[in-house]
């Protein structure tokens, strides 16, 4: 997992703020759970709260896109989940939850399997 979290924040600093979209669904969910845009770009750029991070393939208009769940830690009670998928010229923000402290409990039992 060590390797995909550098890959990823590697990733992450190629692409300049103008090269993050966010789907139509995602800026949806946004306003629904009271999360701003610069936050989620905040996370997406630091390097320093990333802490978990998987591989996800699923069906996408006809072919399989690879997205990756990116786990960041915003405080010691809140953790951001962004699902994200790397394009050529743009990194593309398909969802975000914010979690609580409760939530981080079940990442933690994930990870140790």
């Amino acid at each position: 997992m060590e390797d995909l979290l550098r890959e990823i924040i590697k990733k992450n600093r190629e692409y300049p703020e103008e090269q993050i979209e966010f789907s139509d669904y995602c800026i949806k969910k946004m306003k629904q759970r009271n999360i701003e845009k610069e936050v989620v770009l905040s996370a997406v750029k630091s390097t320093g709260n990333l802490f978990y991070a998987e591989v996800q393939k699923r069906p996408f208009r006809g072919v399989i896109e690879e997205r990756f769940k990116i786990v960041y830690r915003l405080s010691s009670r809140y953790s951001l989940i962004v699902i994200v998928a790397y394009h050529q010229k743009i990194l593309k923000v398909i969802n975000v939850i914010k979690t609580s402290k409760d939530f981080k409990a079940k990442w933690r039992k994930k990870i140790l399997r």
